[in-house]
């Protein structure tokens, strides 16, 4: 158990939170972490400490900061969240100073000498947000517990001294955080909310991330992106009405077998990263020299359609070499059947919605344009309700979540309700229980990746009201939380189809059934993967769906391109068409 617990009987106290820093000087997302944590009902700044001796330099740490501020320059050199800020100064409070000591018999990291601990006891201090480049030793609890602030009855605010890791004991402030992913080929990066004054592991909450793989710094701030907010939303989460036992134990997920554990560089790991870096970016640029890659769609009949049949006798409708066609969507309409897909001409890289028929024969007609906006648009879910046609595409560009109604098929839809403001939506799916209806949706926090969170949402009809559940994201997982398609049940079980995203974006399917969805808590586990494979040149497959009969798919492949004649081709306007062709 955690030694952070919350009572729900009693009204919450405020709680008094610290900030522990091994240097005024910090980067500008320590200060937005702050920023949100302070925020938060209830919640006030009670003191600022800055360590000194916290860090202890290594001549391979050294030689990484040389290459981390190269790295830097050349990826991310104007980003705001990796700016230099005074955070005391902003923080307007004056700081303590204490002393950080090392090797005392049975620590691992850093402790406050003894006129330091005495002087942050003194601060009544509830619990510490720790951003240090060196994590402090677990028993830091027993030197900061008590306080003249401090009272038996205190069980109704979060306990501890709190810290951001990405990767197992590397704290996000150190730029060793997520390197050691990218030089040992991990397909993800984990980052870590964890309490260093519990004597276990101490884990709050773990989210993972697809690893960034042509730069370290770049693959931190993909985690940074999406970590300011965990310190708020844990605090707003703790004091609304969870308590840590059961409200963050499945957050907490175990890191693979296999995952990198290096808390410190050494030589060898930099010689590791520079070779993998350099192999990584000549691989990427030597493949867009001779390939360009391109979703595809196919489709089949069957006389029971469900999504994760093998996949045999496809057909598949491939687009003219400059534009792709993805996220397709089946829907029966008055006997016939239609294919909605998201076109994307790579000139303009915006994406607007087709429709095609296909016929009992198999053979499809011409692709038409549904829906088209001045913003990107992709991922048509299309569903029925009270006798009419809705579509919710994803518009996230817009920052809205627009719904709308067929006014004329397939070709005609009038927007009809926004069922979510201010917010970055991708791949909005629903579902009707009963009464209720249900919202999946991939929720991105400003720059962050958009296949990391999935958040739930309930309503009793499909216009909304829309309430957000409450322990939103449910799923933090890039292997598992964007979905794929739209839900299905079989012999009365619901599944769900979501994205494998940790490999390369889209790259499979996972089928999960649905253990729990009420609106308190959502599980669901994962009984199989669906993945590329079943011709030797697909790559990646990431949308199923299945309408009576008709069911259908995306996939990637690379397309070659004439390096002569690449960028002629990229100007030549082209009719799109399809092209059909019939497996064996």
């Amino acid at each position: 158990m955690s030694a952070v617990q919350i009572a729900t009987n009693i009204e919450p106290r405020e709680l008094r939170l610290g900030v522990l820093l091994d240097d005024r000087l910090q980067e500008r997302w320590v200060l937005e972490a702050l920023n949100q944590a302070l925020d938060r009902p209830g919640v006030t700044l009670a003191a600022v400490a800055v360590g000194t001796g916290c860090r202890r330099p290594s001549l391979a740490g050294r030689l990484h900061r040389s290459f981390d501020r190269l790295d830097m320059h050349m990826r991310c050199q104007d980003e705001k969240l990796f700016a230099p800020v005074d955070v005391v100064s902003m923080l307007r409070l004056p700081a303590l100073e204490f002393t950080a000591e090392h090797g005392k018999a049975g620590w691992h990291g850093w402790h406050p000498d003894d006129h330091g601990a005495a002087d942050l006891r003194a601060c009544g201090v509830d619990l510490w947000l720790c951003f240090c480049g060196e994590a402090p030793g677990r028993q830091i609890a027993s030197i900061l517990r008590g306080g003249p602030h401090r009272a038996a009855h205190d069980k109704d605010v979060p306990q501890g001294v709190w810290g951001l890791e990405i990767g197992p004991g590397v704290p996000a402030v150190s730029p060793w955080a997520g390197a050691m992913e990218v030089a040992s080929r991990s397909p993800i990066t984990s980052m870590t909310l964890v309490n260093y004054a519990d004597q276990n592991e101490g884990l709050l909450y773990r989210t993972f991330g697809a690893t960034v793989r042509n730069s370290a710094r770049l693959n931190r701030l993909d985690c940074l992106r999406k970590g300011v907010g965990l310190f708020g939303r844990l605090l707003g989460s703790l004091r609304e009405d969870e308590a840590l036992d059961d409200g963050l134990a499945d957050r907490a997920m175990e890191l693979p077998a296999h995952y990198p554990a290096l808390p410190e560089p050494t030589v060898f790991a930099l010689g590791r990263l520079s070779w993998r870096l350099l192999f990584n970016v000549a691989a990427n640029q030597a493949s867009r020299f001779f390939w360009r890659p391109q979703w595809q769609i196919a489709y089949r009949f069957l006389d029971e359609a469900h999504p994760d049949r093998p996949l045999e006798r496809l057909r598949y409708l491939i687009p003219p070499k400059d534009r792709f066609w993805a996220d397709p969507f089946a829907v029966e309409h008055e006997g016939r059947h239609f294919i909605f897909f998201e076109e994307l001409p790579y000139d303009t890289a915006r994406g607007r919605i087709m429709a095609v028929e296909v016929h009992e024969n198999g053979e499809p007609g011409e692709p038409q344009v549904a829906l088209e906006e001045d913003h990107h648009l992709s991922y048509p879910f299309v569903f029925r309700w009270q006798g009419s046609l809705y579509m919710l595409p994803e518009g996230a560009e817009s920052g809205l979540l627009q719904l709308y109604r067929c006014e004329e098929f397939p070709g005609r839809w009038k927007p009809c309700r926004v069922l979510l403001r201010n917010i970055s939506a991708y791949d909005a799916t629903l579902w009707q229980a009963g009464d209720r209806w249900w919202m999946f949706v991939n929720v991105a926090e400003p720059g962050a990746s958009s296949s990391d969170e999935l958040h739930l949402y309930w309503s009793s009809s499909p216009l909304g009201p829309w309430i957000a559940h409450p322990r939103n994201p449910v799923i933090s997982d890039v292997r598992h939380a964007r979905c794929a398609g739209p839900l299905f049940t079989r012999q009365g079980q619901l599944y769900r189809l979501s994205q494998d995203c940790s490999v390369a974006y889209g790259h499979s399917v996972w089928i999960n059934r649905v253990d729990v969805l009420d609106e308190k808590a959502y599980r669901e586990t994962a009984v199989r993967r669906i993945e590329p494979g079943w011709r030797k040149d697909v790559l990646r497959i990431h949308t199923l769906g299945a309408a009576g009969r008709l069911q259908v798919l995306d996939y990637l492949v690379n397309r070659k391109q004439r390096f002569q004649g690449f960028a002629a081709a990229l100007r030549r306007p082209a009719r799109p068409r399809s092209a059909l062709k019939v497996s064996p």
